[in-house]
C-alpha cells in the first residue's frame, strides 16, 4: 500500500509539530511526503494521486477548517467531476490535524462546542461524493505540550495510521510491531540487543496465535447458538 501525505501548512519550516511528523512519515518507504506550495503543477499533482492507495490531507485546524492553499489544491487539482472520480475513486482519504486546544475541549457543552468529527465533516462530505472511502480522523492535539513519552507513542501512531491496511484491527497492528521487529533484527549487529528483540517478537507471535485462538473460539460459540 502506498500513501501520499498532503502537507498543507502555511508555516511549514517553523513548525516544529510537522518536522516531527516528517521524521516519522519518511521512515516508511511506501509513505510520501508532499507539502504544497503555490504555483501548482497539475500534472505532476495528479501523477502523485494516482499512484496512492491511501491519501491524507494533513494540516493546522485554522477558524475551523484547513489552511486555503488546501481548498486552491483542491480546486485546482481536482478541477471537475470527471477529473476527480478517475483520480480517487476507490481510494482512501485520511485526515491528520494539529489543533492548540485540549482533546476535552471537543465536545458538546465544552469551549469548543463540536467533535473533530464533526468540524471535518465536508471532508467525509467529499469522500462520500467522490467514491473514497473516508478513514476516522487523526486529530494531534497541543502537540508542543506533549511529554517525551507521549511523542513516541504519537509516533508509532502515526506511523500506524500512514501504513496500516486495516486500521483499529489487533491483528494488523500486532503485524506492524512484528514487522519493524524483524527489521530491526535484521540490521541489528549486538548479539545482546539481537536477542532481547527476537524475544519479544516471540511475545509478539505469541499473542497472535492467541487471538486466532480466541476468534476461533468465538466463532464456533457463534455456530453453536445458531444451531
Amino acid at each position: 500500500m502506498k500513501t501520499l501525505v498532503v502537507v498543507a501548512h502555511p508555516r511549514l519550516k517553523n513548525s516544529s509539530t510537522e518536522s516531527f511528523l516528517k521524521k516519522a512519515a519518511t521512515c516508511e518507504s511506501n509513505v510520501t511526503w508532499h507539502p504544497l506550495a503555490l504555483p501548482f503543477n497539475i500534472e505532476k499533482e495528479q501523477k502523485l494521486l494516482n499512484t496512492a492507495d491511501r491519501i491524507i490531507f494533513q494540516f493546522p485546524m485554522y477558524w475551523y477548517s484547513a489552511p486555503a492553499i488546501l481548498k486552491e489544491w483542491l480546486d485546482k487539482v481536482w478541477n471537475s467531476r470527471l477529473i476527480s472520480r478517475r483520480l480517487v475513486a476507490g481510494r482512501e482519504l485520511g485526515i491528520v490535524v494539529t489543533v492548540g486546544h485540549a482533546a476535552s475541549s471537543f465536545q458538546p457543552g465544552a469551549s469548543q462546542q463540536y467533535t473533530i468529527a464533526e468540524l471535518l465533516r465536508p471532508f467525509e462530505a467529499l469522500a462520500h461524493h467522490l467514491g473514497l472511502k473516508y478513514l476516522p480522523a487523526f486529530p494531534i492535539y497541543q502537540f508542543d505540550q506533549q511529554s517525551d513519552e507521549e511523542r513516541q507513542l504519537l509516533f508509532i501512531r502515526y506511523q500506524q495510521y500512514l501504513t496500516i491496511p486495516k486500521l483499529g484491527h489487533f491483528k494488523s497492528n500486532v503485524k506492524w510491531f512484528a514487522d519493524k521487529l524483524e527489521h530491526k533484527i535484521i540490521k541489528e549487529k549486538d548479539i545482546v540487543q539481537r536477542a532481547k528483540l527476537e524475544q519479544l517478537l516471540t511475545l509478539l507471535n505469541d499473542q497472535q496465535e492467541e487471538l486466532d485462538d480466541l476468534f476461533a473460539s468465538i466463532t464456533w460459540l457463534r455456530e453453536k447458538e445458531d444451531d
